[in-house]
């Protein structure tokens, strides 16, 4: 069913029979990382594997019963993603709904599951699932009922988790690349973003939940931009601004390197410059002086971030971290040596969603989160801290 072009990173229902056939695919599928089907730690075989082989091991595991669904299940809805949408409030009930064992054996129907609880925590989980279609080209064939086709059908399933607590839910999931009917020959970044408000309502009646948005804008663009920005012990990267005022649409972006805007480059490079230009032409009544140079830098950078209609910005937040070396616990503090390495603690690309009407990214609040500093969860639970409800 199709080449490399077509296959989804997502799970595809290709008729596999329910049970273990289908439970063994789902744990082969972009799903599911290596590392994650090795934490089950159920591998009595020590020859070199793939991730098919994991996936065969920890298949036949949970049917043999030697691990529980429910703890395959506590592991999947804490792994984590790639995209998050956070509301604050509280919820007055955690109904029943359909079995999300059911999603381990089967691709099942459209809809809730859930409720899933873990010993350990205060916290409930809730799988979403909506069916999507997509398109696989193929040579021209006559369906049943006599129609001319160039394609067949299949069906990604697509999985949302809401993680709710009394003070907080989140939703979050991953994106995918799929082939629609107008677009038989290339893949297409799914809208997740016209289909999570929907979502989020429809778990606000089934729950009783009274959740809103936090002003994200404001906590990232201004509440931690005055507690960590050029802070001792703290880097603070720029890494895309995307903007709206006057007229006037800004999108800018630094390329290559991680630290790109280090020193002279990227959006701080590009204030920079701007500045030296603005006191160039001030030269007889401004002589350059580096401590005027910043004010007007700062002043730049500022504009561009943080005033001037921000739609997304995406930045990254370092901490030093100073490790004290030595041979002996006999020598004394000042003769040991000090390395300094760095830690990631947060980073992502916001999208502020202050245009809900329009059909684009803008239109939703939410992150994408980075690996670097735990995906989903890492930053879930910075967001959480720095907001006063964990």
């Amino acid at each position: 069913m199709g080449g490399k072009l077509y296959n989804p990173d997502a799970v595809l229902d290709q008729n596999y029979p329910s049970g273990y056939s289908f439970c063994q695919k789902f744990l082969s599928s972009p799903e599911f990382t290596v590392e994650f089907l090795k934490d089950f730690n159920v591998f009595k075989r020590t020859d070199l594997k793939t991730k098919e082989k994991y996936a065969i091991d920890v298949a036949e595991a949970l049917f043999n019963k030697e691990i529980s669904p429910h703890e395959v299940l506590v592991k999947y809805v804490k792994k984590p993603r790639t995209w998050l949408s956070i509301k604050q409030g509280t919820y007055s009930q955690f109904p029943q709904m359909k079995s999300p064992e059911e999603l381990l054996s089967s691709f099942g129907e459209p809809g809730w599951y859930g409720p899933i609880r873990d010993p350990a925590s205060s916290r409930i989980w809730y799988i979403y699932t909506r069916r999507i279609e997509h398109y696989i080209p193929r040579e021209a064939y006559t369906d049943h009922e006599g129609n001319r086709k160039t394609y067949d059908i299949a069906y990604i399933r697509w999985p949302i988790i809401a993680e709710v607590s009394q003070k907080y839910v989140a939703l979050s999931w991953e994106g995918f690349s799929y082939t629609s009917e107008d677009k038989l020959n290339s893949k297409n970044q799914f809208s997740f973003w016209l289909y999570i408000s929907e979502i989020f309502e429809e778990l606000k009646t089934l729950l009783g939940g009274d959740w809103k948005h936090p002003e994200l804008h404001i906590l990232l663009l201004h509440t931690l931009w005055n507690k960590y920005h050029e802070k001792p012990l703290y880097n603070w990267s720029h890494k895309r601004v995307r903007a709206e005022s006057s007229g006037i649409a800004l999108n800018a972006q630094c390329t290559g390197d991680d630290e790109i805007d280090i020193g002279d480059k990227g959006l701080k490079g590009l204030s920079r410059t701007l500045a030296e230009a603005a006191l160039d032409s001030l030269e007889n009544v401004f002589p350059h002086d580096p401590q005027k140079l910043n004010q007007v830098e700062t002043a730049i950078l500022n504009t561009l971030i943080r005033e001037w209609g921000t739609k997304s910005y995406e930045f990254s937040l370092k901490k030093a971290l100073i490790i004290a070396n030595a041979d002996s616990d006999s020598i004394s503090f000042d003769q040991k040596t000090q390395t300094t390495q760095t830690e990631t603690v947060f980073r992502v690309h916001c999208y502020f969603g202050l245009n809900p009407p329009s059909k684009n990214q803008d239109s939703l609040q939410h992150l994408k989160c980075y690996k670097e500093c735990g995906g989903s969860v890492g930053v879930l639970r910075f967001l959480l801290a720095e907001l006063g409800i964990e």
